[in-house]
């Protein structure tokens, strides 16, 4: 029962992840495009464009790096783990879900304190907070080390069961 419940809240995180990153790629395409416009149509290009596209990147990032773990499309180098026989390739996989776990949660702490740090200090531009580039990276670190928990969670309950989240092979 509770590991339904986690795989139901993965589900909806997941999708809020995904629609998130599109809204945001979304913005990406007005705010650049905007800039575009002003600059080369009218010669009065904004100020603040430039900033909030980063800003926009950032948080895409992130937010989207996480929904590509839940995916299992996650960064990888598996070509000799695809060749283990299944235990030991569940074995390091486990091994994998565990180190990315423990990474992703000091990341999740080390982003919490430089978004302290630079809580004070506005951008130049649109004078928002400089921390807003650094609460994208606690999200993310913390969405993507809950999805390998998960992953590591499942992969403990239920041995048999097919390997979940293998990333996916492009042929």
């Amino acid at each position: 029962m509770a590991l339904r419940l986690l795989r139901a809240t993965e589900a909806a995180l997941g999708r809020a992840e995904e629609l998130v990153a599109m809204v945001l790629v979304a913005a990406l395409l007005v705010v650049v495009n905007l800039q575009i416009f002003a600059r080369y149509l009218f010669h009065a290009p904004f100020i603040w464009p430039e900033e909030v596209s980063r800003l926009l990147l950032v948080w895409m990032t992130f937010i989207g790096g996480a929904a590509l773990t839940r995916r299992g499309a996650d960064l990888a180098v598996d070509t000799f783990i695809e060749m283990l026989p299944r235990l030991p390739k569940r074995l390091v996989l486990m091994l994998r879900d565990a180190v990315m776990v423990v990474v992703f949660v000091i990341i999740c702490f080390e982003g919490f304190e430089l978004a302290k740090a630079v809580n004070g200090m506005p951008l130049v531009a649109t004078g928002l907070p400089t921390a807003l580039l650094a609460w994208p990276v606690i999200i993310g670190a913390a969405l993507t080390s809950f999805h390998c928990a998960l992953r590591l969670i499942v992969e403990i309950a239920d041995p048999r069961a097919e390997i979940p989240h293998t990333p996916k092979v492009l042929t």
